[in-house]
């Protein structure tokens, strides 16, 4: 994660699709949110664990891809 790469244009369409990438990741966070919040289809530690393990990602790649498009913005 501690690479500095050089800076990059991203074209509209790119922006576009990583925008919607990251929509699709945030809702996807939120679903899951909505599991762990319920309690639905957690039957025991492990699968609470994956599930935190799940939305721990999904924020991490929304996380990675909002740097991205700010990166460009600065450039």
């Amino acid at each position: 994660m501690g690479r500095n790469f050089p800076p990059f244009c991203i074209s509209s369409y790119m922006r576009d699709l990583i925008s919607e990438f990251i929509s699709r990741l945030k809702e996807a966070d939120k679903e899951t949110t909505e599991v762990l919040a319920s309690g639905s289809n957690i039957h025991n530690f492990d699968s609470y664990q994956r599930v935190l393990g799940v939305r721990d990602g999904l924020k991490q790649a929304a996380a990675i891809l909002e740097t991205l498009l700010s990166e460009d913005d600065e450039n």
